[in-house]
C-alpha cells in the first residue's frame, strides 16, 4: 500500500518553481526597502589642497593636503601631512572607481615615494610597509539583507566641532585610564594594575569632572557648542545626529552630566547597569559532568565547573573567558619618529610584549587587547553558547517547539540555526561598514588628531594644516587643559630609558616636527598613547568594523531568544545563573566573585556586550565614540534586513520581538510565501513608519526607480 505524501510536497519542478518565487520575494523585499543616503561631512572638500599656503620642497611646491582625513599608508612630510595631494587623489580613484586594477598599477604609496622609517625592530630591522584592508569591500554585492549601498551613517563630526574636541578628549581619558581597573574607575579612583602599583596621572573622577566641562558636555542651552552644521541646529547648539550622541552618554537626559558610572559605558539602559564588563565576557555554563565544588576551578584540568569559573561549554571541549593580556603601563607611538612611521605605513605589529598569567577582562588595556585579537564575532558566538547553556527559551513566535511538543527545533530555530545566523550576519556588517569608511567619509584615526594637537599646542600649525588650522585650533582649546597636561607627562613618563628600553622597537628622540627641537617637543607631545604597537588598522575611523559587527549580531541574539518575561524587571527576563546574580573579577583578575544585589536582564547584557566590543576600540585608542554609536546602528539594521528576508522562507508562521538600541519595540514576522512584516513602536510608545526607523540615522532616502 502507498503511503499518503511518501514523497515531500511540492517536490521537483514544482518546488523549483517555489523556491524561484521565494528568490524573487526575498528580491523585492530588499528592493522595496529604503535606501539610505550617505552624506559626508564636507571635510575632504574643505581643507583639501591649500593653494594659499604652499611650501618649497626640493624644487617642488607643496600644500597642506587632507589633514582631516584618512592619510595612512600615503607619503607623509616631516609635520605628518601628506606629501603631495595627487597621491591622495590616487588612493580615492582607486577606491571608488570601476577600474579593479588601480591599487596595483595607480597608487603612489610612502613605500613607492622610497619614504625612509626611522625606528628599527629587533635585530635592527626596518619595518615593512602595511597594505590597506580591504579596500574595496564596498564594491562587494550581497544577495541576502541589506546591499552595502542600501544602509548609510550620519556624517562623521567635524574637526572644529564641539563633539570632535569632546570624542578626542575621551580617547584621552580612556588611554590615561587604560590600567586602572573598570572597579576602580566606577569608583573615581586611580590605583593601576601594574607591577609595582602606582596611580594614573589623573584620576577617574578627575578626568569626568574634566570632561563636564567642556561645551558639548555642559552646555545645556547651546552656550560655547560648536556645531559640524552651525546653520541647522537646535535649542541646545546641535544637530539631531549631535544631541542623540550626547544624550546617548546619559541615557537619554539631556541635562545629566557624566559620572564615573556613566562614562566610557554606552549608549543603552543594559550598558549602565551592573559592572562594567557583560556578563557574556565573564561567566560560562555549568559542565557536562554535574557536582562542580566552591572556588574557581583554574586551569580547567577538572571535568566539574559551574558559571563562577568561567568556562564556556564548546561541545565536550570548554573556551576559558580568561585572557592573555598585554603588559601592562607599556603604551605605543608616543614620539614622533614612531608616530610618524605608522602614518607612513610602517609594519610594526606583532611586537606586543604580554603578561605571563591570563585572566578575566580587568582593566581598559585587557578588554583593548581582547578587540586587537578577537575572531570579532567571537564574543557574540560565545555567548549564544552561555544562552544556550542555560536554557534560554527562544522566541515565543517561533513554529518550534511546538506546543505539544511532537515538533522540536534543531536545524530550524535551534542552536545550529542560531549559532549560523550570528556568525553569518558578521560578514554582512564588514562589507557595509567597509564602504561607509572607504567610499564615502575617509575619517582620520584618533592617533592622527594627536598629531595635528601637538602641531597646534606647539603653534607650528599654520603652514602644517593650511585652511584646517583654525578648526583644529578651535577643538584643541576646548579640550581641558588638566587632560593635555596629563597627556604630555604620561608621554615624557613613556619615553624614558627604562620604558623604551621594554619595547622591540628602538625610535630616535630627535625626529620632531618641522622648526621643534627634541626638548621643545617634549613639551607639548600631545601624540595619544596607543595600546597597538602599530595603532590603528589600514582602513579609515568611520565607521567602526567591530561596532557594526557587534549591532549585527547582537541583534541576532535578541530576535533569537525570548527577551520577555513578565516575571522579570520592566517585563524583561532576568540572566538568571542560579546561585549569583552576576560576577565580577577581582582585584587581580585571577577570579571571578558572586554578587547577590540584583539580577542583570538578558537583553541588557547584550547590549552591554556590543558596547564593550566596539568601545574596547576605543580604549586602544583607535576608534571615536561616534564611530561606535553610529556602525552599531547600522549593523542592527543589516540584521534586521536579513531576518525580514528569511521571515517568509520557513514554510510556518513566525514573529519575534525585541528593543532596539534606541529603545523601540520591533516585531517581525512572516508567513509562507507572503511579504514579512516590520512593526516598530518607539520608547513612547508610539508607531513609527518602517522608513522613519530605517533612515533615523542616516541623511535621507536615496530614491531608487524601479528597473
Amino acid at each position: 500500500m502507498k503511503i499518503p505524501f511518501q514523497s515531500p510536497d511540492p517536490a521537483g519542478t514544482e518546488r523549483a518553481k517555489q523556491a524561484r518565487d521565494f528568490r524573487n520575494l526575498a528580491s523585492e523585499v530588499s528592493r522595496i526597502r529604503p535606501q539610505a543616503l550617505t552624506r559626508t561631512n564636507g571635510e575632504e572638500t574643505d581643507y583639501g589642497p591649500d593653494s594659499s599656503d604652499p611650501v618649497k620642497k626640493g624644487g617642488k611646491i607643496h600644500h597642506p593636503s587632507y589633514p582631516t582625513n584618512f592619510t595612512k599608508g600615503l607619503a607623509h612630510n616631516q609635520d605628518g601631512v601628506v606629501d603631495d595631494a595627487a597621491d591622495y587623489h590616487c588612493f580615492v580613484e582607486a577606491i571608488n572607481s570601476s577600474d579593479r586594477n588601480l591599487f596595483e598599477k595607480g597608487i603612489e604609496t610612502a613605500q613607492t615615494r622610497n619614504v625612509s622609517f626611522h625606528c628599527k625592530l629587533k635585530g635592527n630591522k626596518t619595518p615593512d610597509w602595511r597594505g590597506w584592508e580591504s579596500p574595496r569591500a564596498g564594491h562587494v554585492y550581497e544577495l541576502q539583507g541589506p546591499d552595502a549601498g542600501a544602509v548609510a551613517m550620519a556624517p562623521a563630526p567635524r574637526v572644529g566641532s564641539s563633539e570632535l574636541s569632546a570624542e578626542m578628549a575621551e580617547v584621552y581619558g580612556l588611554a590615561l585610564l587604560r590600567d586602572v581597573p573598570f572597579t576602580e574607575i566606577d569608583k573615581g579612583g586611580s590605583k593601576k594594575l601594574c607591577d609595582g602599583g602606582g596611580n594614573s596621572i589623573l584620576s577617574a573622577n578627575e578626568v569626568v569632572d574634566a570632561l563636564n566641562t567642556m561645551p558639548f558636555f555642559a552646555g545645556t542651552d547651546g552656550s560655547g557648542r560648536v556645531s559640524s552644521t552651525p546653520h541647522h541646529v537646535g535649542d541646545g547648539g546641535l544637530n539631531l545626529f549631535e544631541q542623540r550622541r550626547r544624550d546617548a552618554r546619559t541615557v537619554g537626559d539631556a541635562t545629566a552630566l557624566l559620572s564615573t558610572q556613566s562614562v566610557f559605558r554606552g549608549s543603552t539602559i543594559g550598558a549602565m547597569e551592573g559592572p562594567y564588563i557583560s556578563q557574556f565576557m565573564l561567566a560560562g555554563n555549568d559542565s557536562l559532568r554535574a557536582g562542580a565544588g566552591p572556588g574557581s576551578n583554574f586551569p580547567g584540568t577538572n571535568a566539574s565547573y559551574d558559571p563562577e569559573d568561567g568556562f564556556i561549554n564548546f561541545g565536550s571541549q570548554i573556551i576559558d573567558q580568561r585572557g592573555t593580556t598585554a603588559k601592562a603601563c607599556l603604551d605605543y607611538m608616543t614620539n614622533w619618529a614612531g608616530w610618524l612611521d605608522v602614518q607612513n605605513g610602517a609594519a610594526v605589529g606583532g611586537i606586543d610584549k604580554f603578561d605571563d598569567k591570563r585572566r578575566f577582562i580587568t582593566t581598559p588595556r585587557d578588554l583593548a587587547t581582547y578587540v586587537h585579537y578577537d575572531a570579532l564575532y567571537q564574543a557574540y558566538l560565545n555567548a549564544c553558547l552561555v544562552l544556550l547553556g542555560l536554557g534560554t527559551p527562544t522566541s515565543k513566535g517561533f513554529p518550534e517547539a511546538s506546543p505539544t511538543g511532537h515538533r522540536t527545533a534543531f536545524a530550524t530555530f535551534g542552536g545550529p540555526h542560531i549559532l549560523s545566523l550570528v556568525t553569518e550576519v558578521a560578514t554582512r556588517c564588514l562589507k557595509a561598514v567597509r564602504r561607509q569608511k572607504f567610499n564615502y567619509h575617509r575619517r582620520a584615526r584618533p592617533e592622527v588628531m594627536g598629531g595635528r594637537f601637538s602641531l597646534v599646542s606647539a603653534k607650528k600649525h599654520g603652514k602644517a594644516l593650511g585652511c584646517a588650522a583654525d578648526a583644529f585650533e578651535a577643538s584643541f582649546n576646548e579640550i581641558p587643559e588638566s587632560i593635555r597636561d596629563a597627556v604630555v607627562e604620561h608621554n615624557k613618563q613613556q619615553n624614558t630609558a627604562a620604558m623604551n628600553a621594554m619595547r622591540d622597537i628602538k625610535c630616535p628622540n630627535n625626529v620632531t616636527p618641522h622648526g621643534l627641537s627634541a626638548a621643545q617637543f617634549a613639551k607639548h607631545n600631545l601624540l595619544l598613547p596607543m595600546a597597538f604597537p602599530e595603532g590603528s588598522p589600514m582602513h579609515p575611523a568611520y565607521g567602526a568594523g567591530h561596532a557594526t559587527v557587534a549591532g549585527g549580531c547582537v541583534t541576532m541574539l535578541k530576535a533569537f531568544f525570548e527577551m520577555f518575561d513578565p516575571k522579570g524587571r520592566d517585563g524583561k527576563r532576568l540572566l538568571d545563573f542560579g546561585s549569583a546574580d552576576y560576577f565580577v573579577p577581582n582585584a587581580t583578575g585571577k577570579n571571578l566573585v558572586k554578587k547577590n544585589d540584583g539580577k542583570l536582564t538578558i537583553q541588557g547584557e547584550l547590549d552591554k556586550l556590543a558596547a564593550n566590543i566596539s568601545i574596547g576600540r576605543n580604549m586602544a585608542g583607535v576608534h571615536y565614540y561616534s564611530d561606535y554609536y553610529d556602525s552599531m546602528r547600522m549593523g542592527e539594521r543589516i540584521a534586521v534586513g536579513i531576518l525580514m528576508e528569511q521571515a517568509p522562507t520557513y514554510g510556518d508562521e513566525m514573529s519575534t520581538t525585541f528593543d532596539s538600541f534606541d529603545k523601540d519595540h520591533i516585531e517581525i514576522s512572516g508567513e509562507a510565501g507572503s511579504c514579512p512584516t516590520l512593526s516598530v513602536l518607539d520608547a513612547d510608545g508610539r508607531a513609527l513608519r518602517a522608513e522613519e526607523w530605517w533612515l533615523r540615522h542616516g541623511s535621507g532616502d536615496e530614491i531608487i526607480l524601479p528597473f
